[in-house]
């Protein structure tokens, strides 16, 4: 019986598969290496939201002696301005509200001694019983450190005092496209009632939600608190 010779017999056929099989490698090789750079590039070059600097807007400054002879009828809360100064901070005003309506009490000016609070309402001519707060401005100012845009870019930020829940203090009303080493910032007010203390720490997080140049949706968030026997920032949480 005749015995017909093997397909793998051909040295032809074994090289040229041989090859087909080194093209196949190759090619996967290939595709694995440009997803692997592409992955690369995205990453270094990914839009990137961070803070750039938090702060409570100075409101008023004034020297240790100023200071120590001004009657402000409640016990303020004054800081240094910087070390081996005699130059101290008042990081918020004086504001009032209705007692009855909690409304904001319209044309009243900042003022910083509750005498001043008695003038301001005489000027204005409001008669209603009002409760005295302080208004702190917190100052968020970020940056896109990345190398694209951040399109469609939601900003939210909210407070927590201590043993408290996590309240809505800043929403914003319209995205933005932020494109890279553009800075921005976010202000508003938070008002805490004269007549308590100022609590040890209040604590803030901030939300970033935006679409990156591949229309993948990133969020990301940090948490950053203000402690009040300093006037100091930090990251984290107390």
């Amino acid at each position: 019986m005749n015995n017909s010779p093997s397909f793998f017999s051909d040295p032809k056929v074994v090289l040229s598969l041989l090859a087909l099989f080194i093209s196949i490698v190759g090619f996967i090789w290939t595709l694995v290496n440009q997803w692997e750079q592409n992955r690369r590039w995205d990453n270094l070059n990914a839009a990137n939201i961070a803070i750039k600097e938090i702060k409570m807007i100075n409101r008023k400054e004034l020297t240790k002696e100023e200071a120590v002879k001004t009657n402000w009828g409640y016990d303020p809360s004054i800081y240094s301005l910087r070390e081996a100064s005699n130059l101290y901070q008042i990081p918020y005003c004086l504001s009032v509200r209705d007692i009855t309506t909690k409304e904001k009490v319209d044309r009243f000016n900042p003022v910083f001694t509750v005498h001043e609070v008695a003038e301001e309402l005489n000027r204005i001519g409001y008669k209603n019983k009002v409760f005295i707060t302080r208004l702190f401005k917190p100052y968020f100012a970020f940056e896109n450190l990345g190398k694209t845009n951040a399109i469609d870019l939601m900003i939210e930020i909210d407070a927590k005092l201590p043993n408290e829940e996590w309240k809505s203090a800043f929403k914003a009303n319209t995205t933005i496209t932020l494109v890279p080493s553009q800075p921005n910032n976010v202000t508003f007010d938070m008002e805490l009632p004269i007549e308590l203390p100022l609590p040890a720490a209040l604590n803030f997080r901030i939300r970033f939600s935006y679409k990156d140049v591949n229309n993948n949706i990133i969020k990301t968030e940090i948490k950053a608190k203000w402690t009040s026997n300093d006037n100091y920032w930090s990251y984290g949480e107390m």
